[in-house]
């Protein structure tokens, strides 16, 4: 669960923490719900996978999977324990359906000196939380790219002729995925930032949710393009330009949304740039 000094596991509730997450029990207090019995150790990837897939991955088998674990670990020396401690001072495992904070863990477990540790502990926690979250930034750039590129080809004129009448079908082909109604949703939720959170500024958190709502209202306005078969324009959209000057001066809101071509591209440029300068890694 760990590289180096980079840490990636998530203490999780095998049980759901809260009402509506998965395998939630309503018999459960909040004291069984963070007691040890009821956490599990996982990396980010499989903490996705099994609170999507709930018939699969029900409490008992992930009970029977903790015990399996355990009963073959072997233990470690105070000294490793000491370090490992040292190192989750700080940390947070906050996922968005059932992690738990490690310091709450900490201040039960485990003794520890605070001091300049903590300091340098969460100083790379802070870098490393910035560092994913550019990596969700350029996940979205991926799985959004076709959204982006059309708008880079075509005029809006030429997007409205191929709902209505077929034209241009050969470039517009890249996006006929979005006439399934939950294209969107599994290219969102294949970026899980909420556990980053607790790491950055709020500046910085918030030029992130425009980037992926942006991502998310480009496409929700190319399905529902599919649906009226006319062109929902993004640059006549009420709803992307409350986001957009949320986080972009006025006027270079209205150079973007003025473009005739190539205006997402320009919004992203900007709203990147922007993320970059605020973690302080573009002067």
């Amino acid at each position: 669960m760990a590289e180096g000094d980079t840490l990636f596991g998530e203490v999780c509730h095998i049980k759901g923490k809260n009402p509506g997450s998965p395998r939630h029990d309503l018999g459960q207090t909040q004291e069984q719900r963070n007691d040890f019995a009821n956490l599990i150790l996982l990396c980010p990837n499989h903490h996705a996978v099994i609170d999507a897939d709930t018939d699969a991955y029900t409490v008992e088998r992930l009970q029977k999977m903790k015990s399996d674990h355990e009963s073959t670990a072997a233990p470690i020396s105070d000294n490793e324990a000491q370090q490992a401690a040292a190192t989750y001072i700080g940390l947070a495992s906050v996922g968005q359906t059932g992690g738990i904070a490690a310091q709450n863990l900490n201040a039960q477990n485990f003794t520890y000196n605070t001091g300049p540790v903590v300091d340098a502990v969460t100083q790379r926690r802070q870098l490393q939380a910035l560092e994913n979250l550019w990596a969700m930034v350029g996940t979205l750039r991926k799985e959004f790219g076709s959204i982006v590129f059309i708008d880079t080809i075509l005029l809006a004129s030429e997007i409205d002729e191929y709902f209505r009448t077929g034209a241009h079908s050969e470039p517009m082909s890249m996006i006929r995925e979005y006439k399934d109604p939950q294209c969107a949703v599994k290219k969102i939720v294949l970026i899980d930032p909420d556990k980053e959170r607790p790491f950055v500024s709020q500046k910085v958190w918030s030029i992130l949710f425009v980037l992926r709502a942006l991502y998310g209202r480009a496409s929700l306005m190319i399905e529902l393009s599919f649906k009226k078969r006319a062109y929902e324009d993004w640059r006549k959209d009420s709803v992307m330009d409350r986001l957009l000057r949320g986080i972009l001066p006025g006027n270079i809101v209205d150079d973007i949304r003025q473009r005739p071509i190539g205006g997402l591209q320009a919004a992203i440029d900007h709203l990147e740039h922007r993320f970059l300068e605020e973690a302080g890694m573009r002067q």
